[in-house]
């Protein structure tokens, strides 16, 4: 008995190879050989049948029933997929029960978009591409001395954006931005006892997320960025006599000459402001307590 079920099983899983699924699209391969060449082991023609209770498999799954195109050889008795919402309403047919309830709601239906607009149906996509074509700004980011690992393969635009989601720009997260950016930063989410106001309202304040020519994804590079909301410290305009001096009867000099305090807190302020993000231990300077963020 156990060997008749294994028998039967093992049958069925024949019947429910590539192979076999590809014997539904037969006749279709008879016009469109190469068309179903490239689908063979395309995801639409490994699906079975109760996978899609209701609904057929193969070809006729998204072009619908073929005979009466097969023998009169005329497109309008099939249905031809474009970039049209009568195409988009075919896919949502499968696809709004498999996760994309939210895609009327979405930028991407607003703005006209369609699903043949970035998939194509009949080979594999490539998201990079298809992002591409209209997002060809923030491709062109990914390019500068600072990025995100997008073109190394490391990540995709899927990484962190749902293109079929109705959040603001389209964000993997339905809380903040900085909630996405910390599933990947943890060291930088805190909470922290001394905390950067800046950092707590939005990364986006100081980072360019896509890519950026100052280091570390930043708007600008130091001091400038800092700058913006910060005043230089007044030891920057501090200036040591030049020349020796002689100090308790000892010849002294500036090694730095005397611009020495100007390079010194002109230039990059995490050389003592390193955790920029915030902190939990409090500084070396009593007067500000741990709000300098300066360990």
């Amino acid at each position: 008995m156990r060997t008749g079920v294994l028998a039967t099983s093992l049958l069925a899983l024949l019947c429910w190879s590539p192979r076999a699924l590809a014997a539904e699209a037969v006749d279709c391969a008879g016009c469109h050989e190469e068309v179903a060449k490239a689908t063979t082991n395309q995801v639409h023609m490994r699906i079975r049948s109760f996978e899609v209770k209701g609904h057929a498999v193969g070809c006729e799954g998204c072009h619908g029933a073929g005979e009466n195109h097969a023998e009169s050889g005329d497109k309008a008795q099939i249905r031809v997929l474009g970039a049209d919402k009568a195409s988009d309403k075919a896919c949502l047919e499968c696809h709004a029960l498999k996760g994309f309830p939210a895609w009327h709601a979405s930028t991407h239906a607003a703005e006209d978009v369609h699903c043949t607009s970035c998939h194509t149906i009949h080979k594999e996509s490539r998201p990079l591409e298809s992002c591409a074509k209209c997002h060809a700004a923030e491709r062109a980011q990914f390019e500068l001395p600072s990025h995100h690992p997008l073109r190394e393969g490391k990540m995709t635009c899927t990484s962190c954006h749902d293109p079929h989601a109705a959040t603001e720009a389209q964000l993997k997260t339905k809380q903040r931005q900085n909630d996405l950016c910390t599933k990947c930063h943890q060291a930088q989410e805190g909470p922290f006892v001394f905390e950067h106001a800046p950092v707590q309202e939005s990364c986006a304040t100081c980072h360019v997320p896509h890519g950026s020519v100052a280091g570390r994804l930043l708007t600008a590079n130091e001091p400038m960025l800092c700058l913006q909301c910060h005043e230089f410290h007044f030891h920057t305009s501090y200036k040591a006599t030049d020349g020796v001096q002689v100090l308790g009867g000892v010849p002294r000099q500036s090694p730095n000459g005397p611009e020495g305090m100007n390079m010194a807190f002109a230039t990059k302020c995490t050389q003592c402001h390193p955790k920029v993000h915030g902190s939990d231990l409090p500084s070396q300077g009593i007067s500000s307590q741990g709000r300098s963020l300066t360990r």
